[in-house]
């Protein structure tokens, strides 16, 4: 295998892809990108067998390439790539002794290489069942939801993302056993369809990361994905070319997404949604974000727990303390209507939810022991749930 090609170019392509590379190195061709050249295109691809980006690069324009394919180390091949001056040429030459010479100027570089054919693929999905729908709205549903999302959990269906359609909605859901973030948005589908599907947590990070990359692009011009939905997998191509004075983007890149789905059943988040609350606070969120912030210094540092004591005449008691009898206590003045209660928080599980909100937030409350409603004022499409804690 042969290639020359832009630095730019190549760094572009790199970029999109490398963070998918196995860090763990689980399987050592993991930690490559897998390099394939064909006459028409540079195919390089990054896996670690739950999440593969890949992207085709069209040759021309001065880049050439010598059919073949190889693997080389993600990190590596990227801070040489990242490290070369700018607007140079950059030479691949793979050879049969597993070694890749990289050229560029008066710089060489020799790196050790692996067989592209012990590089494994996820395959594409099966029995697909496609969503379109605008760039905007798919990154507005992950970022307000993907906090929520457990780290680590033996019920492993929660360290992922539910992906609901129902009602000519398309929902997403994370919790963490503790507090539950849900977003949704009208599509065009049909009335009468149905389908779920889990994300794992680094499937959701890497297609946020790439919606938002292509946001940069298309700025105000945004357009629409396809999502496409197998029994195993989650397949979405997005363009990277270049982008015309009318907004458009060519197919010089085109980034392939593919995500192994979570194989399990995501727990009915309907029931956890409270009801028949009879408490309800109105608070500016900048104000609580300022008095969360000061009153948690002084929280117990594994609990972090925060407590409210809301009266009838709009005056909430915010205070904090820890094994050290440290003591914060602050005031604030809410609009409330209901009969006084007194109730503790995670502040760290607040202000999360404080984070993706902005101007008057509503409380909806019933009992001390009983989970809270959170959500903007008038805003139903984004609801977010806490558990209360015990302290």
């Amino acid at each position: 295998m042969q290639l020359s090609i832009n630095r730019e170019l190549l760094l572009k392509a790199i970029n999109l892809i490398a963070k998918a590379a196995d860090k763990r190195h689980n399987m050592v061709v993991l930690g490559n990108i897998k390099l394939e050249v064909t006459e028409q295109l540079l195919i390089l691809t990054a896996s670690d067998l739950e999440v593969e980006l890949s992207a085709e690069v069209k040759l021309g324009n001065g880049a050439t390439g010598v059919i073949g394919a190889t693997t080389l180390p993600a990190y590596k091949l990227h801070e040489i790539c990242k490290l070369l001056p700018k607007d140079t040429m950059i030479n691949l030459t793979a050879e049969a002794n597993e070694r890749c010479i990289i050229t560029s100027g008066k710089s060489r570089f020799v790196l050790g290489t692996l067989p592209a054919s012990e590089f494994p693929v996820l395959g594409n999905p099966a029995n697909i069942t496609p969503l379109t729908l605008s760039r905007a709205v798919l990154m507005d549903l992950m970022a307000k939801t993907q906090f929520a999302m457990a780290i680590q959990d033996v019920r492993y269906y929660l360290t992922g993302m539910l992906f609901e359609v129902a009602q000519r909605q398309l929902t997403t859901v994370a919790t963490d056993g503790h507090r539950l973030a849900l977003a949704r948005s009208v599509i065009d589908v049909a009335d009468d369809f149905t389908m779920q599907a889990i994300l794992p947590r680094k499937a959701v990070v890497e297609l946020e990361r790439l919606g938002n990359e292509l946001g940069k692009l298309v700025g105000d011009n945004d357009g629409n994905l396809t999502l496409v939905f197998g029994r195993e997998f989650l397949q979405v191509t997005l363009p990277f070319g270049n982008v015309d004075s009318t907004g458009e983007i060519d197919d010089s890149i085109k980034v392939t997404f593919t995500a192994r789905l979570i194989d399990g059943k995501f727990p009915d988040y309907r029931r956890v949604m409270p009801n028949n609350t009879d408490k309800i606070a109105l608070v500016n969120k900048e104000q609580m974000t300022e008095v969360l912030r000061r009153v948690s210094i002084l929280s117990n540092e594994k609990s972090r727990g925060v407590i409210f004591k809301f009266s009838q005449d709009g005056n909430v008691e915010v205070r904090a303390n820890n094994a050290e009898q440290d003591e914060a206590v602050e005031a604030l003045q809410v609009k409330y209507q209901g009969e006084p209660i007194e109730l503790s928080f995670n502040a760290a599980y607040l202000q999360d939810v404080l984070d993706v909100l902005a101007g008057e937030v509503q409380l909806n409350m019933s009992q001390a022991n009983s989970s809270v409603l959170v959500n903007q004022l008038n805003d139903t499409q984004h609801q977010y749930v806490i558990m209360p804690m015990r302290i």
